[in-house]
């Protein structure tokens, strides 16, 4: 996938600050234990000083340099050996004084050998969803501040069922696909009228998602659309698309009751492309079933359907609750 020069800036700057990390860290367990033990520290000394015999030996050529290269081998497995048992007697694991990269694969340089290793790769992934998301009301909604005092606690005769105790299984389930999203084998499907709670835990969703590293891009349908559609036809440099295939978790927020067929077919290639990828993705939309099927057709519909895990949303408009809430004081 393409990225412009600013996300690939953020992402190697992220790297670089991970390395430096890396660095002074060791330097401050190394500082610390050869305080604690001399001998720790002479043999850190001998062992540089067998790689530079080594290399004078290589370089200057002449004489038996196999056999003194050997022996210099030999010293430093010696040596090696020594420190890992000093260490181990004296409490501490033998490779404490290795550097603890982020990662260990490409020690925080962002490439494996010739090919760039996955860390850079999610990292890209965050910084260009961080550059998609400018804006958006992401860091407003939280588990912890949605309310399910606002459903009712009883049958009101609008419903044959305790819409609190159904919505508290819809509040788990999605708490339960956040927690576990590094397993996530499945999409979401929302549906409820406006003003249930669908934009507030697919938001919470997002966030905690977010704080375990990885990219979300969240928007209304109309804006991925009209974005995707500016690419489509070169108005706008096309980057924006890829991170909507490309992306840890897409949430496409309020899919409308109209559609261009521009649109429907972009949800289509949307859910198409990110299903062979396995890569989840939450749709909520104030429809129906039986509107949704209407108004997207069957081929989206059956794979909404078939694919997505269904959260039907039930209750009293959330917003007009609070108000009433705030004009009584806090009741209801």
């Amino acid at each position: 996938m393409p990225y412009d020069a600013e996300v690939f800036a953020a992402a190697t700057a992220r790297l670089e600050q991970r390395r430096s990390q890396a660095h002074e860290e060791n330097e401050r367990i190394k500082r610390q234990l050869y305080n604690k033990l001399p001998r720790l520290a002479a043999i850190e000394r001998e062992l540089a000083n067998t790689g530079v015999t080594a290399a004078r030996e290589i370089i200057g050529g002449g004489g038996d340099t196999k056999g003194k290269i050997e022996k210099l081998r030999q010293e430093n497995l010696a040596l090696q050996a020594e420190r890992a048992e000093l260490l181990v007697e004296n409490g501490y694991p033998q490779g404490l004084l290795d550097v603890n990269y982020f990662c260990q694969k490409c020690k925080d340089t962002g490439y494996a050998g010739d090919s760039v290793c996955d860390c850079l790769r999610a990292l890209l992934r965050e910084e260009a969803c961080k550059v998609a998301n400018a804006g958006s009301p992401l860091p407003l909604f939280t588990f912890d501040s949605f309310d399910l005092s606002y459903y009712p606690d009883t049958s009101d005769g609008k419903y044959d069922f305790n819409v609190r105790w159904h919505m508290e299984k819809v509040f788990s389930h999605c708490k339960s696909f956040a927690a576990e999203f590094k397993h996530a084998d499945t999409s979401l499907l929302m549906l409820g009228k406006t003003g249930l709670g669908k934009t507030h835990l697919a938001l919470s969703i997002a966030n905690a998602v977010i704080e375990q590293g990885y990219g979300v891009i969240y928007d209304t349908a109309q804006n991925i659309f009209m974005k995707m559609e500016d690419e489509n036809y070169g108005r706008t440099e096309k980057k924006y698309t890829f991170s909507v295939f490309d992306c840890d978790l897409l949430i496409i927020d309020e899919l409308p009751d109209f559609a261009s067929p521009f649109s429907i077919n972009s949800l289509y290639n949307i859910i198409n492309t990110r299903m062979l990828r396995k890569l989840p993705m939450i749709v909520s939309t104030n429809l129906t079933e039986n509107e949704l099927a209407a108004r997207y057709g069957e081929r989206i519909f059956s794979r909404l359907i078939g694919q997505f895990t269904l959260l039907k949303f039930f209750g009293n408009d959330i917003r007009q609750l609070k108000l009433r809430r705030r004009s009584n004081g806090g009741a209801i």
